[in-house]
């Protein structure tokens, strides 16, 4: 029992990964790309923002142009597992010629490259709307590019 604790403990000792976050405080322009069952692929333009909370939180509001909402304003929260992944979750309001309403949206994002103070990051993310009692998902593709007013690692 205590050479299969010690074999634990010693294993864990060596398999401990200090984890290097990556929040930071930016702006950023993107192109978007997204689908539905509904509609066919639209593309569109954002502008984001990335608040720090904390070396692996922070807050990302946006404001967006893109087919087939028309016009998107959301607010998420971004975790980071590392420099290079992370994982989004929040929720947005949508204007369109037709509808407006609310929904919720989740996703994860892949940093592609990083400079001092430049990310260029590909966003990978699911939307729910609610169109009056019809909720109506979407997936969707952006590429950001984001300066960062804080240096990064």
């Amino acid at each position: 029992m205590k050479i299969t604790f010690i074999l634990l403990f010693a294993l864990l000792a060596c398999g401990g990964v200090k984890v290097h976050a990556q929040s930071k405080n930016a702006i950023g322009l993107g192109l978007g790309l997204n689908t539905s069952r509904e509609k066919n692929a639209g593309y569109g333009g954002l502008l984001q923002g990335e608040i720090k909370i904390t070396k692996a939180v922070s807050i990302t509001p946006y404001l967006s142009v893109e087919e087939p909402y028309y016009v998107v304003g959301g607010l998420s929260g971004r975790y980071y597992f590392n420099k290079l992944i992370y994982v989004s979750a929040g929720a947005l309001g949508y204007f369109d010629s037709d509808y407006s309403g609310y929904g919720g949206t989740g996703g994860a994002g892949f940093i592609l490259l990083s400079g001092r103070h430049q990310i260029l990051d590909l966003n990978v993310h699911g939307d729910y709307l609610k169109k009056g009692s019809q909720v109506t998902p979407f997936a969707g593709l952006r590429l950001i590019y984001s300066f960062s007013f804080t240096r990064l690692e």
